[in-house]
């Protein structure tokens, strides 16, 4: 009888460490797929070749996401709405509070000091480094949420307008990022699929050939003129509010993207080039007016995954 009870006892235990290895190895960890990308608002600086940074990690509630590999980007190369995919691969379905970018200030990719510079026209590098130290970690509040099997695509919005200032002469380097609360405001990260844009063409009856025009975009009241035609922060930055901007071009064209959806106001200034230091100088805002009858460029309502169709007549400067 004893023979038997164990024999019975041995076959029931080894029944139920099977039944608990094949439900463990059945369990998995649901997966979605997250997208992280990089896009940039224009410089008003024309000496400025490109402007390159180099990410050394991505992080997500402060774990390092795996697959990552560190790549130098010239971030001056993706506007208007194009982007540079940096990262995609699966990542735990969950629901996370922030992403975190590193950027290295010592090497690029392939190793070579710097790792984030401006290249001007005449091909010289200039460290953007704004310190002694070698890296930033740049950690942003971001709610997203990564569903199984589903994919999330997070945009880095760099403008280099806020991010990068032009020093004085006799300092150390040309060119360098602001200070590092300046440099964490002047990036903005949102959920792709959470964006919509407006574009469309400026029509201006009173450009001269040394002129330029950028048209910004602020959430709807937060605009001051008085305020923010004054410069502002470290790098004396002008329209330091703007949501976004985009240079408008020679043949009128213009494009606002990754605009969360909500309400916004259009403000467009003229430049007049300095032909001596090739940076633009602000010399007035424009009297612009939407072509659509009755509507204001004051109330510009913006949804997800749309597209503002925004064509602007600009008569005289006031």
């Amino acid at each position: 009888m004893k023979t038997k009870f164990f024999s019975f006892m041995a076959i029931a235990i080894a029944t139920i460490m099977f039944v608990g290895c094949t439900e463990d190895d059945d369990s998995t960890t649901a997966t979605g797929q997250l997208g992280v990308k990089v896009t940039d608002a224009p410089s008003d600086d024309a000496n400025i070749q490109g402007t390159f940074v180099t990410v050394s990690d991505v992080k997500i509630d402060g774990n390092s996401v795996e697959g990552f590999e560190k790549q130098t980007i010239d971030i001056s190369a993706y506007q208007d709405g194009e982007t540079k995919l940096i990262f995609s691969d699966e990542v735990e379905a969950s629901s996370y509070n922030n992403i975190t970018l590193e950027l290295d200030y010592e090497s690029d990719a392939s190793g070579n000091s710097p790792g984030c510079y401006v290249l001007t026209d005449d091909n010289q590098k200039h460290d953007l480094a704004a310190s002694s130290s070698s890296n930033s970690e740049l950690t942003f509040s971001k709610n997203f949420e990564v569903q199984s099997a589903e994919s999330a695509i997070l945009v880095f919005d760099f403008d280099l307008r806020k991010t990068i200032k032009r020093n004085t002469e006799g300092e150390e380097t040309e060119y360098s990022f602001v200070t590092d609360s300046e440099l964490h405001s002047g990036i903005r990260v949102v959920s792709e699929n959470e964006t919509g844009e407006i574009e469309g063409t400026v029509t201006n009856n009173a450009l001269s050939d040394d002129e330029e025009y950028i048209i910004y975009a602020y959430k709807k009241g937060e605009y001051n003129e008085i305020t923010e035609s004054q410069g502002q922060g470290s790098g004396n930055l002008l329209f330091a509010n703007a949501v976004t901007s985009s240079k408008i071009r020679g043949d009128g064209f213009y494009k606002l993207s990754f605009l969360e959806e909500g309400d916004y106001e259009l403000h467009i200034a003229s430049y007049t080039r300095s032909e001596s230091e090739g940076s633009l100088d602000f010399s007035a805002m424009a009297n612009a007016v939407s072509s659509i009858e009755n509507l204001l460029l004051s109330n510009i309502t913006v949804s997800s995954n749309t597209t503002v169709q925004l064509n602007i007549s600009i008569n005289l400067s006031i």
